[in-house]
């Protein structure tokens, strides 16, 4: 039967549904979902920057052979790319994005950055990054929105 069969799709989206029910996953924003390679694509927009960020931590660590990277886009974007498979093979690709003067980003020459004082990006230069990483900049991320929330009041 050929990869790009209806059963194919039928059979990757039960198993995505599978995964987010079992797990009790975020909904992604948007999937998109290819037959011919076995795979799904997901993204995170919608919610604050630090919330993005943990909904693809939340999936990445229901997966296996987990790879991630960010890059800093030249509009200021962090940009949180992963790969991985689930167990039966299925391949996901996720990402998340967010704007870094949400992480408190301090600049560094005319266009790279500091994040928590310890991450400086450069645009465009994709860099492996950590699980831990990652959640650094969530906590990062929460702490800014609840000081801004305070300011605010």
């Amino acid at each position: 039967m050929p990869s790009n069969s209806p059963r194919s799709l039928d059979r990757i989206i039960r198993t995505l549904r599978s995964l987010i029910r079992t797990n009790r996953l975020p909904r992604p924003d948007r999937l998109i979902i290819s037959t011919r390679s076995g795979s799904v694509h997901a993204e995170f927009t919608s919610g604050t920057a630090p919330d993005r960020l943990a909904a693809l931590l939340l999936w990445v660590s229901r997966l296996d052979g987990v790879t991630l990277t960010w890059t800093l886009r030249p509009d200021r974007m962090l940009t949180v790319a992963a790969t991985a498979r689930n167990r039966a093979g299925l391949a996901f690709g996720l990402t998340a994005s967010a704007a870094v003067s949400d992480l408190d980003a301090t600049p560094v020459g005319k266009a790279a950055v500091t994040l928590d004082g310890s991450f400086r990006l450069v645009p465009l230069v994709v860099e492996p990054v950590t699980f831990e990483e990652v959640a650094r900049l969530v906590h990062l991320g929460r702490a800014v929105s609840a000081r801004r929330a305070r300011a605010a009041a």
